[in-house]
């Protein structure tokens, strides 16, 4: 009887060790659409929080350079949810770091980069131009065939605080994203 278990531990420790050792498949690069929000919120003294809330449609890539290292590229189109004739187009790189980035199961990251945008009203001749810094991170999941996931990134504000007098300002954008691994 002694035997038999020493016998069946030997094979469990070496049948887990061969699917230990079978190498993990990784997918480096995906590209995806995503359900994209900026909010801009600005805190004027004496009159209280004015926020403009944008939203709309992204697209965006991500290459992984391992399960821990990446970077991505995003670009959206929206318009504001109060006054669809105000238009914002932005454009984000970041840098990711975390885990799950390459291989197939949960991911979670945070991220560091930059933010461009560009907001014009319909008709009108004049943009104005926003960018600066940003951070922030993100949880999904990934198939093996697609990946699906939210993040959110929190936006340095100075370019906010120029064009409102120096006022207080917090500005945060975000996506849900589904888009296909290869």
């Amino acid at each position: 009887m002694f035997k038999k278990a020493i016998c069946m531990a030997v094979l469990a420790t070496a049948s887990a060790q061969t699917v230990a050792a079978e190498p993990v498949e990784e997918k480096h690069f995906s590209l995806g659409i995503a359900s994209f929000a900026t909010i801009i919120s600005v805190e004027i003294p004496y009159y209280g929080t004015e926020r403009d809330d944008f939203s709309g449609f992204g697209l965006f890539g991500t290459g992984a350079v391992n399960d821990n290292l990446g970077f991505r590229l995003s670009y959206a189109k929206q318009s504001l949810d109060d006054n669809s004739d105000l238009k914002l187009d932005v454009v984000e790189g970041s840098l990711l770091a975390g885990t799950g980035l390459a291989t197939t199961g949960f991911k979670a990251y945070g991220s560091f980069g930059f933010y461009s945008e560009t907001l014009k009203a319909n008709g009108a001749s004049e943009e104005l131009d926003f960018s600066g810094a940003m951070f922030g991170g993100g949880v999904g999941y990934n198939w093996n065939p697609v990946s699906l996931e939210f993040w959110i990134n929190f936006r340095s504000t100075s370019d906010y605080e120029d064009l409102s007098g120096g006022a207080d300002v917090t500005a945060a954008s975000g996506g849900l994203g589904l888009s296909a691994r290869f």
